[in-house]
């Protein structure tokens, strides 16, 4: 009965590997067809980006409009994804960001599938946390619906429910002492700065003179005027809670916020982020990356309005030059 149990178990592994064997070819086959038709550059990079969606990706246009698929593929899979300005993880966890915003669900879920290939499902989970604080709870809560399907059909569940911050968060590691030196607003920018920390708390104030020195102050004291009990729930969630978690940088989050805003075509807070990425380590080439890539999935209009204003902040800081001299060589 034993050796009997062995053949068959043999049997169905090789069926397997047989059944295996033939998708390979398969999918060789498709991928050899597409380069001869489309090219080896912008086959590879929809490879590289995209590799368990490659034929799905072209098919909706390859029967339609040959021409146009390779316009569109040489722009996007053989142009714009390797340019290389951001690093794959920032670059899928934006996308994640801007997937959310434009809810598309079958599309957000290859989103996520492909951001775990650079960035651990707690990051990943983080970007669309983050994004209550722009777009409210509704959408959130369909797109971790989505995120943990994925995550179940990865068999990765255990990656997010062993990584928990504990329910009071990062608090008990801050220190005012320690965290005043790094604002970037003084008593002079704001002289009412200690007054305020006594009313609302430093918590979210220091966090807020940190993050947004530009402006965070001023948006504190308009809020002050008109409602100071939302005030002190809005420091303590956002600025308190949501931007101290520390799963994700602030480099990275922000960008992936900036990325939110221009699918969400909402120009004052994005020159805002914009300011406040340039503050916390990423280059105006970066910011410009992100605008860019952008266009792939939300098309052109836009990219005209925030470009501009990514130059006028650069300007006004004296930094324009860190992009014109930055500029990748023209495409072969």
């Amino acid at each position: 009965m034993k050796q009997a149990l062995k053949k068959k178990t043999a049997a169905a592994a090789r069926k397997r590997s047989a059944k295996k064997s033939v998708v390979v070819k398969t999918h060789s086959t498709r991928l050899a067809h597409l380069k001869k038709k489309y090219g080896t550059r912008a086959i590879d990079g929809l490879a590289r980006v995209q590799p368990d969606h490659i034929a799905a990706h072209v098919a909706w246009c390859d029967g339609l409009d040959p021409h146009f698929t390779r316009l569109w593929l040489e722009f996007t899979y053989g142009g714009m994804s390797g340019r290389g300005i951001l690093d794959e993880r920032t670059r899928c966890l934006v996308l994640v960001g801007q997937f959310l915003v434009i809810e598309e669900p079958e599309q957000f879920a290859i989103q996520i599938h492909n951001a775990l290939r650079h960035a651990s499902p707690r990051e990943v989970l983080e970007v669309l946390l983050q994004a209550t604080v722009y777009l409210g709870y509704p959408k959130i809560i369909r797109a971790t619906r989505v995120f943990t399907q994925v995550l179940k059909k990865l068999g990765r569940l255990n990656e997010i429910t062993q990584t928990q911050l504990p329910i009071s968060g990062r608090s008990a590691s801050r220190s005012l002492e320690k965290e005043r030196k790094t604002w970037g607003v003084s008593e002079k920018d704001c002289p009412r700065q200690e007054e305020l920390l006594r009313k609302f708390g430093w918590e979210g104030l220091s966090t807020g003179f940190r993050l947004q020195p530009s402006h965070h102050h001023k948006s504190v004291e308009q809020l002050e005027r008109v409602d100071q009990h939302f005030l002190k729930l809005w420091l303590d969630y956002i600025y308190a809670g949501m931007y101290t978690r520390g799963i994700l940088d602030d480099k990275t989050r922000i960008l992936c916020v900036i990325g939110e805003l221009f699918v969400m075509g909402e120009f004052i807070q994005a020159e805002n982020h914009m300011r406040n990425a340039l503050t916390h380590g990423a280059t105006p080439r970066e910011v410009l990356e992100v605008i860019l890539q952008s266009t792939i999935y939300v098309g052109m209009p836009r990219f005209v309005r925030v470009v501009s204003l990514l130059q006028r902040i650069l300007e006004e800081d004296g930094r324009l030059g860190e992009l014109t001299q930055t500029q990748l060589p023209l495409p072969s």
